[in-house]
C-alpha cells in the first residue's frame, strides 16, 4: 500500500492514519477461481458474494469456515446482508432469488424466488429472534417479505417507479434504500417514509447525466440517528431528529453537504470522521459515461482507487479538512470501474472489496506509529515514543530501537550523536557495549565515545579499554593522560600501559604530557616514590597533595630545594608540618645558598614558634634587612635571641634609623638614640614619642636642649610636652626674639592643657572625698553595732565558753562574770587569755593564736 507520493521528501511526510494488509489463505483460491462482487461483515466472520453465484463464509483472515458456503443462486450475487446477532446470512441475485441461510440452525431458512432481478437485500435487526422475520428486497421496487400467523410469505411493496433499488441498509426501526432518484427513509414504527434525499443536480442534470449502474449510490448508518450517503461527488451527512409538529415523528436534516474531486464508491464511519473510497474519475470517462457509450478496455486505465478519511467541518456545512489519503494498489485496478469496489467496516477494521482482491485496513496503533518512523528514519522520535507508550507496545522493545537508532547514526557518520545516546540505550548491556566499541573502533572513532564508556560496577573488558587507551595514546597524549586521570585504574592492566608508556618515551623523554601520564600509571600501582620524582621533574601542582595523601614525608629531605623552587608557600607549609622527618638544621643548610627562600622558611617558624630556631633569629636580622625590611622592626621587637651588638652594626650599615633607635633605646643608650632621631628626622614626633617611652625626665631635658634652636621643634613640644614636663622649663628657654610659627596656638593650647589637668585634679579630688566619706561612715556603723555572745561561744585563745551557765569559776553573781574582748573581727577573747602587752590586737588574725 501507498500512503503518499514517491516524489515527497522524508521531512513532508505525514504519519499514516490507517495500516493495510491484503486477506489472504483460502480467499486467495477463491478469487483465483472466481471474483468478489460483494461483502458482508461481523466481528466474527465475513460473508463473501461471488460472480459464479456462491456465498462463502470466512474468517477475518480469510479462512474458510467448515461447512459454511452456500450456493444458492446461479449467477453474480448482487447483495449479502447479516442480522445484528450474525444467525443468519440473507443474500440475492440477478437471478432472481433470495435466499436466507441460519449458520447455527436452518428452522428458519427462507428461499424466494422474483420473476425480475434483485440488486439488494436487508434482513431486520432483530430476525433471529423476530417472529415475523422480515426481510427487504430491492428490484424495480422496495418489497417488504414477511411471514404471517400461519408461516406463509407475504409481500408488501413500500415504493416503486423510480429506478431499480441498488442498496438497502436496515438499522432499528428505519430503512434506507437508493434508487435512481435519490434515497429514501421508511420508518417500519409508523409504517411511513419520512423523507426523500434527492440526487445532485450536477449528477442528475440531463447535460451530464452519471449513470446510476456505473456510480451506483453507498449508504451506511454512522448510529441510529445518522445516515452517510455517497453518490459519486456528493457527501451527505443526515440526522433524524424528532418532529415538533408530530409526536413520534421524526424529519431529516442534512448536516453536510460536501463536495469532492472524486466520485465516491464506498463510505462508513471512523469515530467522528467519515472513510470514504475514492475512485478517480477522467474526464474523457466522464463524458462517454454521460453520452451512454462503451469504452474499450484498450481506451480506459484506472488509476488507482484511494481511502480518505474527511472530517467535515463544524462551522461550514460544505467544508470538510482531508486527514489523510491513501493510495491502494488493488490487484487489477487497471480494469475496474467505480461499480466494481465497494467498503464495509466491522469492528474498526475496514475492507476494500474489489472482484480480485481484498485490502484490509485497520486503524494505526503505537507499534505501527514506532514502525512508520523507523521507516521514514526518525528514530530519535521513535525512541521517545517507546519511552511514552511503556508497556502499550506489543512488537517494539526500547533496546531494540534503541540498536536501531544507534546503528542509524553510526551509518549516516553521527558518531557524537551515537556516543552520547549509548548510554542511555545500552544501559548495562555490556555485550552490545562491546560491538558499538567495536563499531567505533572499525571507524576510527574511539576518542568520541571514550568519555560514555561505563565505569562503575557493569564495565567491559579490559581489551575493550586498553583498546580506547591504546588509540589516545597513538592520537592525543594529553586525551590518554585525561583518560588515566579519570579511568579507575582496576579497569585495565597497569603494567602493559605502563609498558607502552615508556616505549615512547624511549623517543620522546622530554614528552611532558607522557611524563605525566607515567606518573598517574605509578600512582595507580602504588609506586608513589616514583610518581613524586616524575612530579617534582614536572613541577606538577598535585606534588604537594601526593606526599600529603601517602605519607611521603621522608621524600622531603632529599626533595627540600625542589619543593621549594617550585611553590616556597606550600613547601614550607609542609616542611613546618613535618619537622621530625625534616629537622630545622638541616633546611638551613640545604637553604643557605638560597638566601631568598631561607628567609621565607624562617620566617614562617618564627611566626608559629619564635622560641624554635633561636640559634638564627641573628641570621634573619640580616635576611630581614636584605628581603623584607618592612618586617624587620616588629623581629627585633618580638626576638628575645638577637645579639644586640650585631643587630646594630647591621641596622647601621644599612642606616636604618629605626631599627637603631630602637636598639640603642633596649641597650640603654636612649641619648644617642635621640641625638640619631633629631638628626634624621625632621619631624619632632618621633622623638616625643621615644622620649615618652623612656619615660626620663633628663632625656626630655636633652630634647629640649637639642629643639631649642629649631621653631618647628619648640612649637611640637609646645603642643605635646605639657602632661610629660613643666611647660616653663621650655618656655624660660626660648632664645628672646626667635620667631615661631604658630606660636600662640600652642600656647592656648598649653592652657587648655593646664585647664583641663587642673579640673580633672579637683573633679577627682571631689570623688576620693566622696568615696572616704562613705566608707567612714560604713565603718562608723560597723563599730557601733552591737556584738551578740551566746552561751556556747568559745574562746578563740583557750577553747573554753566565754560565759558559763553557772557564771565563771562556778558563780552565776554578775560581778563574777569574765571581761571578755571582742574585735571587729569577730574573735572573741578572756581577757586573761590575751598577752598583756597585746591587748590591741586580734592574736588569731597576727597569727600568734590558732583558730580554733
Amino acid at each position: 500500500m501507498s500512503s503518499c507520493s514517491s516524489e515527497e521528501s522524508e521531512d513532508d511526510w505525514e504519519e499514516p492514519q490507517l495500516k493495510y494488509d491484503r486477506m489472504g489463505n483460502d480467499l486467495l483460491e477463491i478469487l483465483r477461481k472466481d471474483a468478489a462482487s460483494c461483502i458482508a461483515l461481523h466481528e466474527k466472520f465475513v460473508a463473501l458474494g461471488t460472480h459464479w453465484g456462491t456465498v462463502h463464509i470466512l474468517d477475518h483472515q480469510g479462512n474458510n469456515i467448515t461447512n459454511k458456503q452456500f450456493t444458492s443462486h446461479s449467477t453474480t450475487v448482487t447483495g449479502i446482508a447479516l442480522d445484528e446477532p450474525g444467525e443468519h446470512v440473507a443474500s440475492c441475485s440477478d437471478d432472481g432469488i433470495v435466499s436466507v441461510s441460519g449458520l447455527l440452525s436452518d428452522a428458519h431458512n427462507q428461499l424466494l424466488t422474483l420473476d425480475q432481478p434483485v440488486k439488494a437485500v436487508a434482513l431486520e435487526p432483530g430476525y433471529t429472534k423476530g417472529s415475523s422475520k422480515k426481510i427487504v428486497i430491492g428490484t424495480d421496487r422496495l418489497i417488504l417479505s414477511e411471514r404471517s400467523w400461519l408461516r406463509r410469505s407475504q409481500q408488501t411493496q413500500l415504493h416503486s417507479g423510480e429506478g431499480l433499488v441498488r442498496n438497502i441498509k436496515w438499522r432499528s426501526t428505519l430503512i434506507a434504500w437508493a434508487n435512481d432518484k435519490g434515497v429514501k427513509v421508511y420508518d417500519t414504527k409508523q409504517n411511513r417514509r419520512i423523507t426523500h434525499i434527492p440526487r445532485s443536480n450536477e449528477a442528475s442534470s440531463s447535460t451530464n447525466l452519471v449513470r446510476p449502474e456505473i456510480y451506483p449510490a453507498h449508504i451506511t448508518w454512522k448510529d441510529d440517528n445518522t445516515l452517510l450517503v455517497g453518490w459519486f461527488n456528493d457527501i451527505k451527512v443526515c440526522e433524524f431528529r424528532p418532529a415538533r409538529d408530530r409526536e413520534g415523528s421524526r424529519h431529516c436534516v442534512i448536516t453536510h453537504l460536501l463536495k469532492t474531486d472524486f466520485a465516491c464508491c464506498g463510505i462508513v464511519p471512523l469515530g467522528d470522521q467519515i472513510v470514504s473510497l475514492a475512485f478517480i474519475v477522467a474526464k474523457e470517462e466522464l463524458n462517454k459515461s454521460a453520452s451512454g457509450g462503451e469504452s474499450s478496455q484498450q481506451d480506459e486505465v484506472s488509476k488507482r482507487p484511494e481511502l480518505r478519511i474527511l472530517e467535515p467541518d463544524r462551522k461550514n456545512r460544505d467544508g470538510y479538512v482531508e486527514i489523510s489519503r491513501d493510495a491502494l494498489s488493488i490487484r487489477g485496478f487497471q480494469s475496474f470501474r467505480c461499480n466494481d469496489y465497494s467498503l464495509a467496516s466491522a469492528g474498526g477494521e475496514l475492507y476494500v472489496v474489489s472482484p480480485k482482491d481484498i485490502v484490509i485496513a485497520q486503524q494505526r496503533d503505537e507499534d505501527d506509529k514506532i514502525t512508520w518512523l523507523l521507516q521514514i528514519n526518525h528514530h530519535r522520535e521513535a525512541l521517545e515514543a517507546v519511552k511514552q507508550f511503556g508497556k502499550r507496545l506489543k512488537k517494539h522493545t526500547y533496546m531494540e530501537v534503541g540498536k536501531s537508532y544507534l546503528t542509524h547514526l553510526l551509518d549516516i557518520g553521527d558518531f557524537r550523536e551515537a556516543a552520547q545516546n549509548s548510554q542511555e540505550i545500552l544501559g548495562n548491556n555490556m555485550m552490545l557495549w562491546e560491538d558499538i566499541v567495536d563499531r567505533f573502533s572499525s571507524e576510527g572513532k574511539l576518542s568520541v565515545i571514550a568519555p560514555f564508556l561505563p565505569l562503575g560496577d557493569h564495565h567491559l573488558s579490559e581489551v575493550c579499554y586498553e583498546k580506547v587507551l591504546g588509540h589516545f595514546l597513538k592520537n592525543d597524549h594529553l586525551g590518554f593522560a585525561n583518560l588515566l586521570g579519570h579511568w579507575p585504574s582496576n579497569l585495565y592492566n597497569i603494567q602493559s600501559m605502563t609498558m607502552k608508556v615508556l616505549k615512547y618515551l624511549d623517543r620522546d623523554p622530554k614528552n611532558e604530557i607522557l611524563l605525566d601520564a607515567l606518573a598517574k600509571l605509578h600512582i595507580a600501582d602504588q609506586r608513589f616514590d616514583r610518581a613524586l620524582s616524575i612530579y617534582l621533574r614536572l613541577q606538577h601542582p598535585a606534588s604537594f597533595a601526593l606526599i600529603r595523601k601517602h605519607n611521603l614525608y621522608k621524600a622531603l629531605q632529599e626533595n627540600i630545594l625542589p619543593l621549594m623552587l617550585f611553590n616556597k608557600e606550600e613547601a614550607v607549609d609542609l616542611l613546618l608540618d613535618h619537622m621530625e622527618y625534616v629537622p630545622i638544621d638541616q633546611v638551613v643548610a640545604e637553604l643557605k645558598d638560597r638566601p631568598n627562600h631561607l628567609h621565607k622558611y624562617l620566617h614562617a617558624l618564627f611566626l608559629r614558634d619564635s622560641h624554635l630556631g633561636g640559634e638564627y633569629h641573628s641570621l634573619q636580622i640580616r635576611l630581614y634587612a636584605e628581603f623584607d625590611r618592612r618586617k624587620l622592626l616588629p623581629f627585633l621587637k618580638s626576638s628575645t635571641y638577637i645579639a644586640l651588638e650585631e643587630a646594630l652594626k647591621i641596622c647601621e650599615e644599612r642606616e636604618y634609623v629605626k631599627e637603631q633607635v630602637f636598639l640603642l633605646g633596649r641597650m640603654g643608650n636612649a641619648s644617642r638614640a635621640l641625638a640619631l632621631i633629631t638628626e634624621h628626622e625632621s619631624d619632632v614626633s618621633s622623638a616625643i614619642e621615644f622620649c615618652k617611652e623612656q619615660n626620663d625626665t633628663q632625656l626630655w631635658n636633652e630634647l629640649i636642649d637639642k629643639s631649642i634652636h629649631k621653631p618647628e621643634f619648640i612649637r611640637g613640644l609646645l603642643e605635646n610636652i605639657g602632661t610629660h614636663v613643666d611647660p616653663i622649663i621650655l618656655i624660660k628657654k626660648i632664645p628672646t626674639g626667635m620667631n615661631i610659627p604658630g606660636l600662640r596656638d600652642a600656647l592656648v593650647k598649653i592652657l587648655q592643657d593646664y585647664s583641663m589637668q587642673t579640673a580633672l585634679w579637683f573633679e577627682c579630688k571631689h570623688v576620693l572625698s566622696s568615696d572616704v566619706l562613705a566608707l567612714m561612715r560604713k565603718q562608723l556603723k560597723i563599730s557601733t553595732r552591737p556584738l551578740k555572745i551566746d552561751e556556747d561561744r568559745v574562746c578563740d585563745a583557750c577553747g573554753r565558753n566565754l560565759i558559763c551557765k553557772t557564771g565563771a569559776f562556778g558563780s552565776r553573781h554578775p560581778l563574777d562574770l569574765p571581761v571578755v574582748v571582742c574585735f571587729l573581727c569577730q574573735h572573741y577573747f578572756h581577757d586573761e587569755c590575751l598577752p598583756s602587752q597585746n591587748q590591741g590586737e586580734c592574736s588569731v588574725c597576727k597569727g600568734k593564736v590558732r583558730h580554733r
